[in-house]
């Protein structure tokens, strides 16, 4: 199921935790009590289901990794956001990782809608495969 779009989308989950996990020790945990480790749990699962998601062997089993990605990123953009307007860390460190975060969602996306497109494709075929299959055949004029 892997291909260079699900690598490159790997990499840049993997950036974005580098960066997240960067700025998590700098956060102050009296404005944001909590948010630092449920924010390091969900951008380290991006790239984690991402990871797990190049290594399965179907369409559907790869959509549901990938969208489990999307899902821990979006976690991550709330996390970021309450980091923002607490003010628990300076606003730099949040646009700088929620720029690599949107960078990383938009990919997913674009991968999921992928093996969306595949996957319809593939149905097509095989009820095209079907139809011409099942129709009787003409005879042939000897």
């Amino acid at each position: 199921m892997s291909d260079s779009r699900n690598l490159r989308v790997l990499s840049a989950a993997e950036d974005l935790a580098v960066a997240v996990l960067s700025v998590v020790p700098l956060v102050n945990a009296r404005r944001a009590p909590g948010v630092r480790g449920q924010l390091a749990r969900s951008v380290t699962a991006i790239s984690a289901n991402v990871a797990e998601a190049a290594n399965l062997g179907s369409d559907p089993n790869f959509k549901r990794q990938l969208r489990l990605a999307l899902a821990s990123a979006n976690e991550a953009g709330s996390h970021l956001r309450v980091l923002e307007r607490t003010g628990a860390v300076q606003r730099q460190h949040i646009w700088r990782c929620e720029n690599k975060r949107v960078a990383v969602c938009k990919m997913l996306v674009s991968l999921i809608r992928a093996v969306e497109e595949r996957e319809a494709n593939e149905e097509e075929e095989r009820r095209n495969s079907k139809d011409r299959n099942s129709k009787p055949r003409q005879p042939t004029a000897e």
